[in-house]
């Protein structure tokens, strides 16, 4: 992203709409993870300015958490929220042992242009995973929205639902979850990203999605989201903005099957 973007993320995150829903919806995915164990080894890869890494702590002190990210600028806003594990470095040359962790987070970080081989990147994840540990993804969905959204936040490549759970198995991992998100939204936001297709072309990238908006429009979009939340829990959604993603390395390199792909 463009320097300015992580500062508006870092004054926004933790009280805008869009992260908020995120960051509910993968926290509550952490705190089932963790139950009943004395401890959640949880590498949040592409940590941005550390909002996700802070809200789960909120819930779950007692979590190891480490944050990585390429960018300095990323890194020094997530010092300033007080983090004690924090690396500089590639998802695509992850700077870990191998099977150091129980969970890897990764919200919006393989579709980035920085990313060159998203493939290497997940067979990196594979490889930093315990057996039986977690992977959970979340990637914006469907070429056909690239707006000038994209241009701000230097996309180079958007998702579909068999396509991704494809290269999730030829990485070695198994597909658990792979399910749109912000489905209620889809009209709405898809046609406004539609009409503003040709700002992304221009000499200078504009200013992204993330912008502050009034309050009562904020919480409403909040609430849509927290209401999808409960029917993604029992459903997985055939459209939507994004693609919310849970996949697994298998016990002991065996083939485990899949739940739902």
């Amino acid at each position: 992203m463009e320097a300015a973007e992580y500062d508006t993320l870092r004054r926004l995150e933790d009280r805008f709409w869009w992260y908020r829903g995120l960051h509910h919806l993968i926290v509550a995915e952490i705190v089932r993870l963790a139950a009943g164990r004395p401890q959640l080894r949880v590498l949040d890869a592409g940590c941005g300015t550390g909002g996700l890494l802070i809200r789960a702590l909120t819930r779950l002190p007692n979590l190891s958490v480490v944050g990585l990210d390429f960018s300095p600028h990323a890194l020094r806003h997530a010092r300033g929220r007080g983090l004690p594990r924090l690396t500089r470095g590639s998802v695509e040359a992850l700077p870990f042992r191998a099977e150091e962790f129980d969970l890897i987070v990764s919200l919006d970080v393989l579709y980035h242009r920085a990313v060159e081989d998203d493939d290497r990147a997940l067979r990196e994840f594979h490889r930093c995973l315990r057996p039986g540990g977690t992977l959970l993804l979340h990637l914006p969905a469907f070429e056909s929205l690239r707006s000038s959204h994209d241009a701000a936040i230097h996309t180079a490549r958007r998702y579909r639902r068999a396509p991704l759970a494809a290269q999730l198995r030829a990485s070695g991992l198994v597909p658990r979850r792979v399910s749109y998100r912000n489905a209620a939204l889809f009209p709405a936001l898809a046609l406004v990203r539609f009409l503003r297709r040709g700002q992304a072309h221009g000499a200078t990238p504009p200013p992204s999605d993330v912008r502050p908006l009034p309050a009562p429009i904020d919480a409403l979009l909040y609430a849509v989201l927290r209401a999808e939340e409960l029917l993604l829990g029992a459903t997985d959604l055939p459209w939507g903005l994004s693609l919310f993603t849970r996949a697994e390395r298998a016990i002991d390199g065996g083939r485990a099957r899949e739940a739902r792909s």
